[in-house]
């Protein structure tokens, strides 16, 4: 079954609606907030600059831009109809944020308009990541910054002995909702390849102990399984009201690495120099 974050639009409501809830609680997550901050702090856009976050969602990582940075444009673009639709309802009173429905690997905007273009967990969700690096590229101005943010999904887990049917919950949500569980190993190459000079590689280990997280895991997961006939729903009730009770009692124990790369497109091209 392919991963419902590929064609949102094309997935079931009940999915869709999983999707957008989702998205807004990891937007909100404790053990989030470090992930995006770490390189937010590290941005440097001048006043009236241009951040584009292409894949935006609900556009969560789009406000939190938007207020760290209030005298930027923030423009989120997003494939699906649905989402961009929650972000727009969600936006809010922020003048320098807008959303636009596009194809992140053939955007609307004109060559070298941003100063900052982000991929937050974009790129794991695609068949092929180069040509939304290369749109990435050509729409950053020279100097420009791309960030990339994606979780090594390779490494997720819920399970605290084996056999853990939460444990199992996160390795049938990899299976049926990630595109590329690697996809982080082959950033700097993948980068590279586009003429930008990595600045940064670092990564932060997401660990969620509390809260509603992880519970993305287990609702799509689930959900997946009863659809295709695997499991019945007092199974996927029960794999959810046990991640309930251990959140409450604070036996709730999830893992995720996430990565993040800062790259820099180069002032001048080997093209303008031979030229």
């Amino acid at each position: 079954m392919p991963d419902p974050f590929e064609d949102v639009d094309a997935a079931s409501p009940e999915m869709i609606e999983i999707i957008a809830a989702a998205l807004e609680t990891r937007a909100e997550d404790s053990s989030m907030l470090p992930v995006l901050d770490a390189y937010l702090d590290a941005l440097k856009v001048p006043d009236g600059g241009q951040i584009v976050d292409i894949g935006s969602g609900t556009g969560g990582i789009a406000r939190r831009i938007a207020d760290r940075f209030p005298a930027c444009s923030i423009l989120g673009v997003e494939p699906s109809t649905a989402l961009t639709n929650k972000a727009k309802e969600l936006a809010g009173n922020r003048p320098n944020l807008t959303f636009s429905i596009g194809n992140g690997a053939n955007l609307a905007l004109d060559a070298a308009c941003a100063d900052v273009v982000i991929l937050h967990t974009v790129l794991s969700h695609v068949p092929d990541p180069k040509p939304l690096v290369a749109e990435a590229t050509r729409i950053l101005q020279p100097g420009g910054t791309l960030v990339i943010c994606d979780a090594d999904f390779s490494k997720a887990m819920m399970g605290v002995v084996p056999g853990d049917p939460l444990g199992s919950c996160a390795d049938a949500f990899v299976d049926g909702s990630v595109t590329d569980a690697w996809i982080v190993g082959k950033l700097k190459p993948l980068v590279k390849d586009f003429g930008l000079t990595v600045k940064d590689f670092n990564i932060l280990n997401r660990v969620i102990t509390s809260g509603m997280g992880a519970l993305v895991w287990v609702r799509m997961s689930s959900t997946r399984l009863v659809s295709s006939g695997v499991i019945g729903q007092p199974l996927a009730d029960a794999l959810e009201a046990e991640y309930l009770r251990r959140a409450e009692a604070g036996l709730l124990y999830g893992f995720l690495p996430f990565v993040t790369l800062i790259a820099i497109k180069p002032e001048i091209s080997l093209e303008s120099v031979i030229d």
